[in-house]
């Protein structure tokens, strides 16, 4: 299935691939690109790894055990915990719709046998993307419509950069958030209640050069904006209610910084807890965006 490219009057870009789980492989705006592949392009798409605007779905980040008996559409991290769902390479859309700023793809969940075995909650799912001159809006819908609720866990990966800044020039702006403890797997810590062990306020603004991230927040008020800023540029993700949890991701001296708006913390599809439902016969829309100034 060929890749799409969306162009807006003013003359951005933006090209996504339907083989690779709908992942947005660029978006360009003044000819310069806002999101980074962690790897050259070919390898990328040979591989189940995150780059671009890739969705997590129907899990965000990893879960706290595997149920999935080594399904290979399941990615799987260092200490083989399940980890950014089982779309990352799908490719077998119910319905696709392009126009020439727009594309949205529909996946009657149901209807897939595998996608049942994975996650035993059907519904329908519809992913889309507007492309607009300086922003490009994400929405993701979830419909109950299979007579049953539908578990909401799942989550954004976009890989942030500025072109032709140095790494070392970048800095970083976060709204108020809460620190959510993670043990050294990554997984969200709960106390003997099962309540998540938040660590109060953290404050994640400043230069990026000398840290790295890899950690989990709760958004501590209605807050949504987050900005990487470099020489005369930002670029922005808003992602406000129902995206309460955060996941922020910058490995060492990389160029780019990863800003995953989350329905819900880690391992909460396999903790039961903190987990928003879909009730049968409603629809959920969570939408998020880019921006570059």
């Amino acid at each position: 299935m060929p890749d799409i490219d969306l162009n807006s009057p003013g003359g951005s870009t933006a090209r996504i691939a339907p083989e690779l789980g709908f992942c947005c492989l660029s978006w360009c705006v003044d000819g310069r690109e806002h999101v980074r592949l962690p790897v050259p392009e070919d390898e990328f798409r040979s591989d189940a790894k995150t780059g671009g605007i890739p969705l997590l779905y129907p899990f965000a980040n990893r879960l706290r055990a595997d149920p999935y008996d080594g399904h290979p559409w399941v990615k799987r991290d260092d200490n083989d915990l399940p980890i950014h769902g089982c779309l990352l390479r799908f490719e077998a859309w119910d319905r696709l719709e392009v126009g020439d700023d727009r594309a949205a793809v529909h996946l009657d969940w149901g209807a897939h046998e595998e996608l049942m075995r994975l996650f035993p909650h059907p519904h329908r799912l519809e992913v889309g993307y507007l492309l607009e001159d300086r922003r490009i809006i994400v929405n993701t819908r979830v419909v109950a419509d299979g007579g049953c609720d539908v578990p909401a866990s799942f989550g954004w990966h976009p890989y942030l950069c500025l072109p032709d800044v140095a790494s070392s020039r970048l800095a970083l702006e976060t709204p108020p958030l809460e620190h959510v403890r993670l043990d050294e797997q990554c997984l969200p810590v709960r106390d003997e209640s099962g309540t998540l062990v938040v660590e109060g306020p953290s404050d994640l603004d400043g230069p990026l050069p000398g840290r790295t991230f890899d950690d989990l927040f709760r958004r501590a008020d209605d807050g949504t904006v987050f900005s990487l800023e470099g020489g005369d540029r930002v670029v922005r993700l808003r992602a406000g209610a129902p995206w309460h949890f955060i996941q922020v991701y910058h490995p060492p001296e990389a160029d780019f910084v990863a800003i995953e708006p989350m329905m819900a913390p880690a391992a909460a599809l396999s903790d039961r807890r903190d987990l928003p439902v879909v009730r049968s016969g409603e629809t959920l829309d969570a939408s998020f965006e880019l921006s570059v100034d």
